[in-house]
């Protein structure tokens, strides 16, 4: 029993580190993307 709640811990686990990559990874796309479009010379 207590190691089925290790398990279920461990995945929540694991499901909100891969919120946090998940959502610096957004991020960083959308930082890439304003880059490139200040190199282009294009305004939104």
């Amino acid at each position: 029993m207590i190691k089925f709640y290790q398990e279920l811990l461990n995945e929540c686990i694991d499901l909100s580190e891969n919120k946090q990559i998940h959502k610096e990874m957004l991020s960083t796309l959308k930082t890439m993307k304003d880059k490139l479009y200040q190199l282009k010379g294009d305004s939104r």
